[in-house]
């Protein structure tokens, strides 16, 4: 408030000197000017009459000559300060109308609107920085999720773009630069519901700066990172507990999987879909020679990923001056058959269009399918609204960087257990990876799949966790539907975590302790049905001992009286 109180302060300071000044000029004259009583005597106007006077005359409401009839010199000072005042209030209503047009005034009523409605908030929340392709798809999964999210960014077209979208929870936003501090501090990142804070912006300095911001003011708060250097990653990594993304290093890595293990690439795809997607086909590229198109950040990450899986790899660069090009690079433009047939395109068995250039890559698509219409062919899509364009391409793998981190966050957030288990599957061998995967397509229906956590915590899962005080409970009761217990529902126990302790694929007849935390996939019907049973205890007794627990005070002491009459009649 005292921001807004300066702007208008600065923008109708000189309106309302100049009309103090008309005020003080025209009251001054009417007390020098002499007048005549009704007697005929001399008379002079007191500094009130002046002012009551000029009050009502300036703002035109209409007046009779006070308190005696004016003389010709009173009448012709009473017509130049008419004009004058009627000037300056013209002056000062224009100046009043023009404060309320000012941008920076505009701005601050937001933000003041925006900070009022952040402290109102009384439910958990996202403070998402950076609303380009990666915030909005990932801002659209969360709000599917019911989880509200507060945004930042200094685009004011996204944010326009952002006003007219409907979304299922609606977020909260503000047009602003999120690596300042006291940006951050409106947007809620101190606010007790504040859950975590996902640095989405394009430049890595901004991710850096917001990471640190949150380290100062808020150390307990889960911060979630883009990056797209090594350096920055390790940066940002280097304090606090924070969870780093860099695009080019996931899609690299799952390549290099795909390459060496499918069914774990295809299990890795599956487990960090959006909500909704449908499953993906696997994908097997060949071993054999690979040409990247493009030696910039995602060039660098494939081709460390690549040879390091032992791939042979050729590269392609248009700029000869570009640092750290390993030898033999191919300098020259790979939209051209001739810089392709160089690179000896008739011997590769994969080709990648990794340029920061949609249409370059599609070019490069189009110019290799042409030279050899078999090589697997990947690409590199840059911007959202390109994506119809590529898909029409029928590419064999398809790079959109938005969406490789929004999927990887979106996974994070919504099941937090899932970061600990892919970095423990990563270490398995094809094998194990085939059985979690034909575990999985077990339960697959209508070709999507739902992955969510059971905690067993008193506000998580309340009545699993009162019934495990006097009842043992069972994987398997998990999996009981609570309509009817003898049939079984289409879910997976993928990771069991007790403590330190990891288990995949839990048996069924392992006993649950409180605390416990469980990995689930299945269908939708299975997921709603087993947060049935982690909050109602009459359909959680059901699935493990077959019977229902009264709910309420009068339904339990009916059943104590049939219990007790039942004792009685035995005895």
């Amino acid at each position: 408030m005292p921001n807004l109180i300066y702007i208008i302060l600065r923008r109708l300071r000189s309106p309302l000197i100049f009309l103090i000044l008309v005020y003080a000029i025209s009251m001054t004259g009417f007390v020098l000017i002499p007048g005549v009583d009704n007697q005929g005597q001399i008379h002079y106007m007191s500094f009130f009459e002046a002012f009551y006077f000029v009050s009502f005359m300036g703002t035109t409401i209409g007046f009779g000559e006070i308190p005696y009839t004016f003389v010709a010199a009173q009448r012709y000072w009473t017509l130049l300060s008419l004009y004058a005042t009627v000037i300056a209030w013209l002056y000062a209503i224009g100046s009043i109308l023009g404060a309320f047009q000012d941008p920076a005034f505009r701005q601050q009523l937001k933000r003041n609107a925006f900070s009022r409605a952040v402290l109102r908030i009384r439910e958990p929340f996202y403070l998402v920085c950076g609303y380009g392709d990666t915030g909005t798809q990932l801002v659209r999964s969360l709000a599917k999720e019911g989880i509200l999210s507060v945004i930042i960014d200094y685009d004011q077209n996204r944010i326009n773009e952002l006003e007219i979208t409907d979304f299922i929870v609606q977020p909260l936003w503000l047009c602003a630069d999120a690596s300042h501090s006291e940006v951050l501090e409106s947007a809620g990142i101190k606010h007790p519901w504040c859950t975590g804070i996902i640095s989405l912006a394009n430049n890595d300095t901004v991710n850096l700066t917001v990471a640190i911001i949150a380290h100062l003011l808020n150390p307990n708060v889960r911060l979630i990172s883009r990056a797209e250097t090594p350096e920055a990653e390790a940066n940002i990594l280097s304090f606090g507990a924070n969870e780093v993304i860099n695009p080019f290093d996931i899609f690299a890595s799952y390549l290099a999987l795909a390459l060496h293990s499918p069914s774990l690439s295809t299990l890795f795809d599956w487990m960090t879909a959006a909500p909704g997607d449908p499953i993906k086909e696997p994908v097997f590229p060949n071993h054999g020679m690979w040409i990247i198109c493009g030696f910039g950040k995602f060039g660098e990450a494939l081709y460390r990923h690549l040879r390091a899986a032992g791939e042979d790899l050729q590269i392609i660069d248009a700029d000869k001056n570009k640092r750290n090009m390993p030898l033999g690079t191919v300098i020259g433009r790979a939209t051209e058959a001739n810089t392709l047939k160089e690179a000896n395109i008739e011997s590769a068995v994969g080709l990648i269009a990794g340029t920061e250039n949609d249409a370059d890559n599609l070019s490069i698509l189009m110019t290799a399918n042409e030279l050899k219409s078999d090589i697997f062919r990947v690409a590199r899509q840059n911007e959202e609204h390109n994506h119809p364009v590529f898909r029409a391409a029928d590419v064999d793998l398809l790079m959109q960087r938005g969406r490789v981190v929004s999927n990887k966050i979106f996974a994070l957030i919504r099941t937090p257990l899932l970061g600990d288990f892919l970095r423990i599957i990563a270490r398995f061998n094809d094998r194990r990876a085939s059985i979690l995967v034909s575990r999985v397509i077990g339960v697959v229906e209508r070709d999507t799949l739902e992955l969510w956590e059971v905690r067993i915590l008193p506000n998580k899962a309340p009545a699993l966790y009162r019934m495990l005080k006097d009842q043992e409970i069972l994987v398997e009761d998990l999996l009981r539907d609570p309509v009817n217990r003898e049939k079984m529902i289409s879910a997976v126990p993928l990771f069991l975590k007790r403590g330190k302790r990891n288990v995949i694929l839990p048996e069924e007849n392992r006993i649950l302790y409180q605390g416990d935390r469980i990995l689930m996939c299945g269908t939708l019907s299975a997921r709603r049905h087993m947060n049935n049973i982690s909050y109602n205890i009459n359909a959680l007794s059901y699935v493990v001992t077959g019977e229902y627990i009264p709910d309420g005070y009068i339904w339990r002491w009916i059943k104590e009286r049939r219990k007790a009459k039942t004792n009685k009649s035995s005895d």
